[in-house]
């Protein structure tokens, strides 16, 4: 008896996992209706809202700024905007892994999207400054708005939303001890400033 009902938990299992939405290959799908969206899990949900606010004034408090990161000076606002896509494709990962998402599985493909998306804007737009601080907060957020229109699976917008919070709340601690503020006055000029590799920086490996 204990070996069948053994059997049976194994194969409710599997059947569990075989109807997995974010599993299975990605399909077709059509935007949210107003009732749908009315019950979906909000994206962007008012916590990023937040958070892309509190991001954006951190980046503008970081003008003028120089930090040495082991032995690459850059910018205040490069550096923390590495830092979003670093901890981006952290959590991105995580959720590739955790859930053992294949190349083709919906899931893997819609939060791949969205790392691209972000990755895309954040090279474009290294820094910010106060006259367009309002327009850069809300590109932040349109690109989580585009990529969850059509997503009815409210484990995968909440995943999204999670995303964009985890990265940005983690950019803005400086937990690394090898980050330092550089002294201003000993400064190199801009043109005599180490490269920073943004291949490196920013790419970290693909889980395959």
């Amino acid at each position: 008896m204990p070996v069948l009902a053994l059997a049976c938990v194994c194969a409710v299992g599997q059947a569990d996992a075989a109807q997995d939405r974010l599993m299975m290959p990605e399909q077709p799908a059509e935007p949210l209706n107003v009732i749908e969206a009315e019950v979906a899990v909000p994206v962007p949900s008012e916590e990023v809202r937040d958070v892309v606010n509190a991001f954006t004034q951190f980046q503008l408090d970081q003008k003028g700024k120089r930090i040495m990161d082991d032995s690459r000076v850059m910018t205040g606002q490069e550096r923390y905007r590495n830092n979003v896509l670093y901890y981006m494709n952290v959590r991105r990962s995580w959720y590739i892994v955790s859930h053992r998402y294949k190349n083709d599985s919906y899931g893997r493909l819609a939060l791949d999207r969205l790392y691209n998306d972000y990755k895309q804007f954040f090279t474009e737009h290294a820094t910010v400054s106060e006259d367009a601080k309002l327009d850069y907060a809300q590109q932040i957020i349109d690109i989580l708005d585009r990529n969850t229109a059509n997503v009815h699976d409210d484990e995968l917008r909440f995943y999204m939303n999670e995303m964009v919070i985890f990265s940005l709340n983690e950019a803005m601690k400086d937990g690394n001890n090898r980050v330092k503020p550089v002294d201003e006055k000993a400064v190199p000029a801009m043109d005599e400033l180490h490269t920073v590799d943004l291949r490196k920086a920013i790419n970290a490996p693909t889980i395959q």
